[in-house]
Protein backbone atom coordinates (compact mmCIF):
# COMPACT_ATOMS: atom_id res chain seq x y z
CA UNK A 1 0.00 0.00 0.00
CA UNK A 2 1.26 3.48 -0.88
CA UNK A 3 1.31 5.65 2.21
CA UNK A 4 2.46 8.96 0.67
CA UNK A 5 2.26 10.23 -2.91
CA UNK A 6 4.79 12.92 -3.71
CA UNK A 7 3.47 15.16 -6.50
CA UNK A 8 6.24 17.27 -8.02
CA UNK A 9 5.41 20.18 -10.35
CA UNK A 10 8.41 20.75 -12.63
CA UNK A 11 9.22 23.62 -14.98
CA UNK A 12 12.75 24.51 -16.12
CA UNK A 13 14.46 23.56 -12.86
CA UNK A 14 17.02 21.14 -14.27
CA UNK A 15 19.72 22.77 -12.15
CA UNK A 16 18.02 21.60 -8.94
CA UNK A 17 15.95 18.61 -10.03
CA UNK A 18 18.47 15.84 -9.26
CA UNK A 19 18.62 16.90 -5.62
CA UNK A 20 14.83 17.07 -5.38
CA UNK A 21 14.18 13.61 -6.82
CA UNK A 22 16.97 11.96 -4.84
CA UNK A 23 15.58 13.41 -1.60
CA UNK A 24 12.28 11.68 -2.40
CA UNK A 25 13.85 8.39 -3.45
CA UNK A 26 15.87 8.39 -0.23
CA UNK A 27 12.88 8.50 2.10
CA UNK A 28 13.28 6.17 5.07
CA UNK A 29 9.59 5.31 4.76
CA UNK A 30 9.45 2.95 1.80
CA UNK A 31 5.71 2.96 1.09
CA UNK A 32 5.78 5.97 -1.21
CA UNK A 33 5.28 6.88 -4.85
CA UNK A 34 6.80 9.79 -6.74
CA UNK A 35 4.79 11.49 -9.47
CA UNK A 36 6.92 13.83 -11.57
CA UNK A 37 4.84 16.22 -13.68
CA UNK A 38 6.91 17.97 -16.34
CA UNK A 39 4.98 21.10 -17.28
CA UNK A 40 6.41 21.63 -20.76
CA UNK A 41 9.96 22.43 -19.63
CA UNK A 42 12.30 23.70 -22.33
CA UNK A 43 15.45 22.51 -20.54
CA UNK A 44 16.49 18.94 -19.69
CA UNK A 45 13.88 18.29 -16.98
CA UNK A 46 12.02 15.59 -18.93
CA UNK A 47 15.26 13.75 -19.64
CA UNK A 48 16.18 13.84 -15.95
CA UNK A 49 12.73 12.58 -14.91
CA UNK A 50 12.83 9.73 -17.41
CA UNK A 51 16.31 8.63 -16.28
CA UNK A 52 15.18 8.33 -12.66
CA UNK A 53 11.94 6.55 -13.63
CA UNK A 54 14.04 3.91 -15.40
CA UNK A 55 15.89 3.26 -12.14
CA UNK A 56 13.01 3.29 -9.63
CA UNK A 57 9.60 1.74 -10.30
CA UNK A 58 8.03 3.97 -7.65
CA UNK A 59 8.43 6.90 -10.05
CA UNK A 60 5.77 7.90 -12.59
CA UNK A 61 6.43 10.63 -15.15
CA UNK A 62 3.65 12.78 -16.58
CA UNK A 63 4.69 14.99 -19.49
CA UNK A 64 2.25 17.78 -20.41
CA UNK A 65 2.23 20.93 -22.49
CA UNK A 66 2.93 24.02 -20.42
CA UNK A 67 -0.29 24.72 -18.50
CA UNK A 68 1.02 26.16 -15.25
CA UNK A 69 1.71 24.77 -11.79
CA UNK A 70 -1.94 24.30 -10.87
CA UNK A 71 -2.66 22.06 -13.84
CA UNK A 72 0.52 20.09 -13.14
CA UNK A 73 -0.44 19.53 -9.52
CA UNK A 74 -4.00 18.59 -10.39
CA UNK A 75 -2.83 16.05 -12.96
CA UNK A 76 -0.46 14.59 -10.40
CA UNK A 77 -3.19 14.53 -7.77
CA UNK A 78 -5.54 12.67 -10.11
CA UNK A 79 -2.86 10.01 -10.67
CA UNK A 80 -1.96 9.63 -6.97
CA UNK A 81 -2.70 6.37 -5.16
CA UNK A 82 -1.34 7.15 -1.69
CA UNK A 83 -3.28 7.70 1.50
CA UNK A 84 -1.58 11.08 1.80
CA UNK A 85 -0.41 13.62 -0.78
CA UNK A 86 2.66 15.82 -0.48
CA UNK A 87 3.10 18.61 -3.06
CA UNK A 88 6.73 19.48 -3.79
CA UNK A 89 8.34 22.02 -6.13
CA UNK A 90 11.07 20.72 -8.41
CA UNK A 91 13.73 23.19 -7.23
CA UNK A 92 13.31 22.29 -3.55
CA UNK A 93 13.93 19.11 -1.56
CA UNK A 94 12.60 17.28 1.50
CA UNK A 95 14.08 15.74 4.62
CA UNK A 96 14.72 12.01 4.25
CA UNK A 97 12.82 11.24 7.47
CA UNK A 98 9.79 13.49 6.98
CA UNK A 99 7.36 10.68 6.12
CA UNK A 100 8.75 8.36 8.80
CA UNK A 101 8.45 11.14 11.38
CA UNK A 102 4.82 11.83 10.45
CA UNK A 103 3.56 8.28 9.92
CA UNK A 104 2.35 8.00 13.53
CA UNK A 105 -0.10 10.86 12.87
CA UNK A 106 -1.40 9.53 9.56
CA UNK A 107 -3.85 7.12 11.20
CA UNK A 108 -5.29 9.51 13.78
CA UNK A 109 -8.09 11.01 11.71
CA UNK A 110 -6.30 14.18 10.64
CA UNK A 111 -7.04 15.73 7.26
CA UNK A 112 -4.02 18.03 7.18
CA UNK A 113 -0.68 17.61 8.95
CA UNK A 114 1.46 20.75 9.26
CA UNK A 115 5.19 20.99 9.99
CA UNK A 116 7.93 23.56 9.42
CA UNK A 117 10.65 24.17 6.86
CA UNK A 118 14.07 25.64 6.21
CA UNK A 119 15.22 28.19 3.63
CA UNK A 120 18.34 27.62 1.49
CA UNK A 121 20.33 30.59 0.17
CA UNK A 122 23.46 29.43 -1.59
CA UNK A 123 25.18 27.07 0.85
CA UNK A 124 23.40 28.52 3.87
CA UNK A 125 20.39 26.78 5.44
CA UNK A 126 18.15 28.65 7.87
CA UNK A 127 15.35 26.93 9.77
CA UNK A 128 12.14 28.96 9.84
CA UNK A 129 11.11 29.58 13.44
CA UNK A 130 7.61 28.39 14.25
CA UNK A 131 6.00 27.00 17.39
CA UNK A 132 8.16 24.52 19.28
CA UNK A 133 5.06 22.72 20.55
CA UNK A 134 2.48 20.58 18.78
CA UNK A 135 -0.78 22.34 17.95
CA UNK A 136 -4.08 20.51 17.39
CA UNK A 137 -6.58 22.19 15.06
CA UNK A 138 -10.36 21.87 15.18
CA UNK A 139 -13.06 23.40 13.01
CA UNK A 140 -12.84 26.91 14.50
CA UNK A 141 -9.05 26.84 14.21
CA UNK A 142 -9.31 26.33 10.47
CA UNK A 143 -11.27 29.58 10.17
CA UNK A 144 -8.41 31.34 11.95
CA UNK A 145 -5.96 29.63 9.60
CA UNK A 146 -7.97 30.92 6.64
CA UNK A 147 -7.59 34.48 7.87
CA UNK A 148 -3.86 34.04 8.40
CA UNK A 149 -3.40 32.46 4.96
CA UNK A 150 -5.34 35.22 3.21
CA UNK A 151 -3.64 38.09 5.02
CA UNK A 152 -0.07 37.80 6.25
CA UNK A 153 -0.26 41.32 7.74
CA UNK A 154 -3.07 40.50 10.14
CA UNK A 155 -2.89 39.82 13.86
CA UNK A 156 -4.65 36.50 14.20
CA UNK A 157 -4.48 33.47 16.48
CA UNK A 158 -2.11 31.67 14.10
CA UNK A 159 0.41 34.22 12.87
CA UNK A 160 3.34 33.34 10.64
CA UNK A 161 5.68 32.97 13.61
CA UNK A 162 3.39 30.27 15.05
CA UNK A 163 2.61 28.21 11.97
CA UNK A 164 2.80 28.87 8.21
CA UNK A 165 -0.78 28.48 6.89
CA UNK A 166 -0.37 29.75 3.32
CA UNK A 167 2.14 27.38 1.69
CA UNK A 168 1.47 23.83 0.50
CA UNK A 169 4.95 22.38 0.89
CA UNK A 170 4.98 22.35 4.70
CA UNK A 171 1.86 20.18 4.83
CA UNK A 172 0.59 16.79 3.75
CA UNK A 173 -3.06 16.25 2.85
CA UNK A 174 -5.29 13.21 3.28
CA UNK A 175 -6.09 12.16 -0.28
CA UNK A 176 -9.53 10.71 0.54
CA UNK A 177 -10.47 13.97 2.25
CA UNK A 178 -9.46 15.91 -0.87
CA UNK A 179 -11.35 13.54 -3.18
CA UNK A 180 -14.52 13.41 -1.04
CA UNK A 181 -14.70 17.21 -1.01
CA UNK A 182 -13.66 17.65 -4.67
CA UNK A 183 -10.69 19.76 -3.60
CA UNK A 184 -8.01 20.60 -6.12
CA UNK A 185 -6.05 23.63 -7.27
CA UNK A 186 -8.02 26.45 -8.91
CA UNK A 187 -7.56 26.12 -12.70
CA UNK A 188 -5.84 29.03 -14.46
CA UNK A 189 -5.07 30.76 -11.16
CA UNK A 190 -2.00 32.83 -12.14
CA UNK A 191 -0.37 33.54 -8.75
CA UNK A 192 -0.56 32.59 -5.07
CA UNK A 193 -1.85 29.12 -5.96
CA UNK A 194 -0.93 27.79 -2.51
CA UNK A 195 -3.18 30.29 -0.76
CA UNK A 196 -6.27 29.67 -2.89
CA UNK A 197 -5.89 25.90 -2.48
CA UNK A 198 -5.47 26.10 1.29
CA UNK A 199 -8.41 28.47 1.67
CA UNK A 200 -10.58 25.80 0.04
CA UNK A 201 -9.02 23.02 2.13
CA UNK A 202 -9.52 24.90 5.40
CA UNK A 203 -13.13 25.55 4.43
CA UNK A 204 -13.82 21.81 4.69
CA UNK A 205 -11.25 20.52 7.18
CA UNK A 206 -12.32 19.44 10.65
CA UNK A 207 -9.15 18.10 12.26
CA UNK A 208 -5.46 18.81 11.81
CA UNK A 209 -2.19 18.97 13.69
CA UNK A 210 1.06 20.93 13.57
CA UNK A 211 4.21 18.96 14.41
CA UNK A 212 7.40 20.99 15.16
CA UNK A 213 9.81 19.21 12.83
CA UNK A 214 11.63 20.43 9.72
CA UNK A 215 10.43 18.58 6.65
CA UNK A 216 11.01 20.82 3.65
CA UNK A 217 13.94 22.81 2.27
CA UNK A 218 12.89 25.80 0.21
CA UNK A 219 15.51 26.91 -2.30
CA UNK A 220 15.80 30.64 -2.97
CA UNK A 221 15.84 30.59 -6.76
CA UNK A 222 16.35 34.01 -8.34
CA UNK A 223 15.23 32.58 -11.69
CA UNK A 224 11.84 31.40 -10.41
CA UNK A 225 8.67 33.04 -11.70
CA UNK A 226 8.00 34.54 -8.26
CA UNK A 227 11.17 36.64 -8.45
CA UNK A 228 11.74 37.62 -12.07
CA UNK A 229 10.39 40.53 -14.13
CA UNK A 230 6.69 40.04 -14.85
CA UNK A 231 5.24 42.56 -17.33
CA UNK A 232 1.76 41.00 -17.02
CA UNK A 233 1.63 40.88 -13.25
CA UNK A 234 -1.10 43.51 -12.95
CA UNK A 235 -3.41 41.44 -15.14
CA UNK A 236 -2.57 38.39 -13.02
CA UNK A 237 -3.45 40.23 -9.84
CA UNK A 238 -6.74 41.36 -11.36
CA UNK A 239 -7.72 37.69 -11.57
CA UNK A 240 -6.38 36.91 -8.10
CA UNK A 241 -8.07 39.92 -6.50
CA UNK A 242 -11.46 38.98 -7.94
CA UNK A 243 -11.20 35.43 -6.64
CA UNK A 244 -10.03 36.47 -3.17
CA UNK A 245 -12.69 39.17 -3.04
CA UNK A 246 -15.46 36.70 -3.87
CA UNK A 247 -14.12 34.25 -1.32
CA UNK A 248 -13.96 36.88 1.42
CA UNK A 249 -17.46 38.14 0.58
CA UNK A 250 -18.82 34.62 1.08
CA UNK A 251 -17.56 34.41 4.68
CA UNK A 252 -19.77 35.34 7.63
CA UNK A 253 -16.86 36.58 9.73
CA UNK A 254 -16.49 40.33 9.13
CA UNK A 255 -12.72 40.11 9.59
CA UNK A 256 -12.40 38.59 6.12
CA UNK A 257 -13.25 41.94 4.48
CA UNK A 258 -10.29 43.63 6.18
CA UNK A 259 -8.09 40.61 5.53
CA UNK A 260 -8.87 40.87 1.82
CA UNK A 261 -8.14 44.61 1.76
CA UNK A 262 -4.78 44.14 3.43
CA UNK A 263 -3.93 41.30 1.03
CA UNK A 264 -4.65 43.59 -1.94
CA UNK A 265 -2.45 46.30 -0.42
CA UNK A 266 0.50 43.91 -0.55
CA UNK A 267 -0.20 43.16 -4.21
CA UNK A 268 0.53 46.68 -5.41
CA UNK A 269 3.86 46.53 -3.58
CA UNK A 270 4.65 43.33 -5.49
CA UNK A 271 3.66 45.05 -8.75
CA UNK A 272 6.18 47.78 -7.98
CA UNK A 273 9.01 45.30 -7.36
CA UNK A 274 8.36 42.84 -10.18
CA UNK A 275 7.13 45.23 -12.86
CA UNK A 276 6.86 48.97 -12.39
CA UNK A 277 10.31 49.54 -10.87
CA UNK A 278 11.99 46.36 -12.03
CA UNK A 279 15.38 46.93 -13.66
CA UNK A 280 14.37 44.67 -16.57
CA UNK A 281 11.43 46.90 -17.48
CA UNK A 282 12.38 48.63 -20.77
CA UNK A 283 9.74 51.36 -20.43
CA UNK A 284 10.79 54.92 -19.62
CA UNK A 285 10.45 56.46 -16.19
CA UNK A 286 7.49 58.70 -17.10
CA UNK A 287 5.57 55.82 -18.67
CA UNK A 288 6.11 53.66 -15.62
CA UNK A 289 5.21 56.45 -13.21
CA UNK A 290 1.97 57.12 -15.10
CA UNK A 291 1.12 53.41 -14.97
CA UNK A 292 1.87 53.38 -11.25
CA UNK A 293 -0.49 56.27 -10.60
CA UNK A 294 -3.24 54.63 -12.65
CA UNK A 295 -2.99 51.43 -10.63
CA UNK A 296 -2.57 53.20 -7.30
CA UNK A 297 -5.71 55.30 -7.81
CA UNK A 298 -8.08 52.60 -9.03
CA UNK A 299 -10.02 50.03 -7.04
CA UNK A 300 -9.48 47.77 -5.28
CA UNK A 301 -5.99 49.19 -4.73
CA UNK A 302 -6.98 52.72 -3.75
CA UNK A 303 -9.19 51.72 -0.80
CA UNK A 304 -6.89 48.87 0.21
CA UNK A 305 -3.81 51.10 0.46
CA UNK A 306 -5.71 53.91 2.21
CA UNK A 307 -7.05 51.50 4.84
CA UNK A 308 -3.84 49.57 5.51
CA UNK A 309 -1.38 50.97 8.00
CA UNK A 310 2.31 51.08 7.14
CA UNK A 311 3.15 49.67 10.58
CA UNK A 312 1.32 46.46 9.66
CA UNK A 313 4.03 45.47 7.18
CA UNK A 314 6.83 43.15 8.30
CA UNK A 315 10.40 44.42 8.18
CA UNK A 316 11.75 47.91 7.68
CA UNK A 317 12.22 47.55 3.90
CA UNK A 318 8.57 46.60 3.41
CA UNK A 319 7.49 49.42 5.69
CA UNK A 320 9.47 52.01 3.72
CA UNK A 321 8.18 50.77 0.38
CA UNK A 322 4.61 50.62 1.69
CA UNK A 323 4.94 54.21 2.93
CA UNK A 324 6.20 55.35 -0.48
CA UNK A 325 3.31 53.60 -2.23
CA UNK A 326 0.81 55.09 0.19
CA UNK A 327 2.15 58.61 -0.41
CA UNK A 328 2.39 58.00 -4.19
CA UNK A 329 6.16 58.65 -4.13
CA UNK A 330 7.16 56.73 -7.23
CA UNK A 331 10.71 58.12 -7.21
CA UNK A 332 11.26 56.63 -3.75
CA UNK A 333 9.87 53.29 -4.96
CA UNK A 334 12.32 53.41 -7.85
CA UNK A 335 15.28 54.25 -5.58
CA UNK A 336 14.43 51.45 -3.14
CA UNK A 337 14.27 48.88 -5.93
CA UNK A 338 17.60 50.02 -7.37
CA UNK A 339 19.22 49.80 -3.94
CA UNK A 340 17.86 46.30 -3.54
CA UNK A 341 19.24 45.33 -6.97
CA UNK A 342 22.66 46.59 -5.89
CA UNK A 343 22.48 44.66 -2.64
CA UNK A 344 21.54 41.44 -4.46
CA UNK A 345 24.38 41.92 -6.94
CA UNK A 346 26.90 42.39 -4.14
CA UNK A 347 25.57 39.30 -2.36
CA UNK A 348 25.96 37.18 -5.48
CA UNK A 349 29.52 38.44 -6.03
CA UNK A 350 30.49 37.61 -2.44
CA UNK A 351 28.98 34.12 -2.63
Amino acid sequence: MVKVSFVVAIYNVGRYLHRCIESLMGQTLQEIEIILVNDGSSDNCLEICSSYAARDDRITVIDQKNQGANAARNNGLHAAQGEWVYFVDGDDYVDKDICANLVQYMSQGYEVIFFTNAVCTGDKVRTVVHSEKKIAFGREDFKELQLSALNRLGKYKYEMNTVEPACIWNKIYNRKFLADNHLEFVPDFPKLQDISFNLLVYDKAQKGIYVPIVGYYYQINQESVTRRYQPNIIEKFDVVNRWFGQFAAGQEDERFAQAYAERVATHIRTCVVLYLCNSSNPEGYRVRRKRFMQIRMREPYYSAVQNTGVADYRGYKEKILAFAVKRKWFAICEALCRLNDLRMKMTREVS
